[in-house]
């Protein structure tokens, strides 16, 4: 089973994934394309659809009015400075999302803006998400989670709206209408204000030709003491307003004289929008006339009165509405977090995977002569330019776990040749490093793969156990040269046995890079 999102939650990956009908992730997909270092090219969105096995190629068109009825769909497009999902194409119409939009033009229209550069993927039966299944699963998990909430939520507000106000007038029922609308809409302000994208709250905010609630939430008044946002107190307020509906039915007349000390702020903000910023917030005339409808229903249905003022319930009543308002603002820089990190990541990837900036980085690092045919052991792209070595220790911890990372990269990219050096513990050991060797060369590839799976993640097998599984020739001439091999290189070379070492082409792998970054690099200037 695929999920699939709305054309406003995707991105250009999740949008072509869909198109393309592989299975994958909201989360994993995001993060994957929020954090790619290569966003924003074709190069960047070939490798990310190659990590989900889907074949894809580059391709500069010609002759574009000729050729782009002849195009197979769907394809991804350059257009201006930006790359757009080509769905569909008709006589006359080109059909394509471009910014989480879905649009149309003519095909001659479509021809001025396309440079001509598509990538063409095609998928097949074994192209899905890594870890799919895992992923779909904490994804569902958490929809369930955050369902399961909001549903306790309610129910535990209902059930004590329906006790307190049981025989009480329609006003009530209307009231917390009115408060829940609030709250939703207050809530969409506060998604605004923190940037994160809502698609009912973007088609509202669109409603006037002179509309932006950006500007509007980004300007210097749209924050009380350029602390708290009015858009953490609105939603504070509607809060407020439905636990003293629910809980507190005795504290409604101090809920009244709120509202009604509120009105000033309606006008004030209607006020600012028309005079001062010239533009309007529709989400904030909501929140506006929300107010408004409060004061008509109170004063319609008689219940503007005077409260009888005590100090446990004024102070109560303070303290009803200060607590939502304090902790939605203590939250709000959390809920706002997971995207900045990822742009956060993004901008430094970029930094760290330019090849000029990392070779810079590498060419300080302690270096050690190595080459193909210091190991035999070799994973991947045996071709490829960058070599990266690896002592490792059949019974290291730390190894069985850069064994597992090592796994999901071969998987994932094809530019790195992966070589292993094999260091013991002591003498008494040397024996499984030859077994590793001597499945090396005894066994075909996949075997060779889960073998070595095997050994590193079942740490409780017992060697001779695994020896007597797997019979191979622990002595064999072969397999003695290349453990003869590696005990040279590590006496040549004088490096302290710590495993896992990771060397490229030579050099240690400086401090602040993983070995995950080296999949965005094809060659180093060395």
């Amino acid at each position: 089973m695929k999920l699939f999102l709305n054309n406003k939650e995707k991105n250009i990956l999740s949008s072509f994934l869909d198109y393309l009908d592989v299975k994958h992730t909201k989360e994993y997909t995001n993060k994957l394309y929020n954090e790619h270092p290569h966003k924003y090219n074709l190069f960047g969105l070939s490798r990310m659809l190659s990590s989900y096995n889907i074949e894809n190629t580059g391709v500069k068109v010609q002759n574009k009015q000729a050729a782009i009825r002849e195009l197979e769909t769907p394809f991804i497009a350059h257009i201006g400075s930006d790359f757009v999902v080509v769905y569909k194409i008709t006589i006359d119409r080109v059909y394509y999302i471009w910014n989480k939009k879905d649009l149309s033009i003519t095909i001659d229209e479509f021809c001025e803006i396309w440079s001509g550069i598509i990538l063409y993927a095609e998928s097949d039966e074994n192209s899905v998400e890594p870890e799919y299944k895992s992923n779909y699963k904490t994804q569902i998990f958490k929809q369930l989670q955050k369902k399961g909430l909001w549903t306790a939520i309610f129910f535990v507000l209902a059930i004590a709206f329906i006790r307190n106000n049981l025989g009480k007038g329609i006003e009530y029922y209307l009231l917390t209408t009115v408060n829940i609308a609030g709250i939703y809409i207050s809530y969409l302000l506060v998604l605004k204000q923190i940037h994160i994208h809502s698609e009912y709250g973007d088609k509202i905010c669109s409603l006037f030709s002179q509309s932006d609630c950006n500007n509007i939430l980004e300007s210097d008044a749209a924050k009380l003491g350029g602390v708290v946002g009015w858009s953490e107190i609105g939603l504070g307020y509607f809060i407020g307003n439905i636990v003293i509906t629910a809980y507190f039915p005795n504290l409604i007349p101090y809920m009244v004289l709120i509202n009604i000390l509120a009105l000033p702020y309606s006008f004030w903000s209607i006020w600012y929008q028309k005079f001062k910023a010239k533009q309007w917030c529709p989400l904030c005339l909501i929140v506006q006339c929300l107010l408004g409808i409060t004061f008509f229903l109170n004063l319609g249905f008689g219940l503007i009165q005077f409260p009888e003022i005590s100090i446990s319930d004024t102070l109560l009543t303070i303290l009803l509405y200060l607590i939502p308002i304090l902790l939605i603002n203590t939250l709000i820089p959390n809920l706002g977090q997971n995207k900045k990190m990822e742009q956060i990541t993004q901008e430094l990837n970029s930094i760290k995977t330019d090849e000029n900036v990392f070779s810079a980085i590498l060419k300080k690092q302690p270096f050690y002569e190595v080459d193909k045919s210091t190991s035999s052991i070799l994973w991947g792209n045996t071709g490829a330019d960058i070599l990266v070595t690896i002592l490792t220790n059949p019974h290291c911890n730390p190894c069985a776990k850069m064994h597992k990372r090592i796994e999901k990269m071969l998987d994932e990219s094809s530019n790195l040749c992966i070589q292993y050096i094999f260091s013991s513990f002591g003498e008494e050991l040397n024996i499984s490093n030859k077994f590793l060797s001597a499945i090396y060369f005894e066994k075909e590839i996949k075997e060779r793969r889960k073998i070595y799976r095997r050994w590193f993640e079942e740490k409780n097998l017992k060697n001779e156990e695994i020896f007597e599984i797997y019979n191979v020739n622990k002595e064999s001439d072969i397999v003695r040269k290349e453990f003869q091999k590696h005990e040279n290189w590590k006496k040549a070379t004088g490096i302290r046995p710590a495993t896992p070492t990771i060397l490229v082409n030579g050099y240690k792998l400086p401090d602040n890079y993983k070995i995950e970054d080296l999949k965005y690099f094809t060659t180093l200037d060395l």
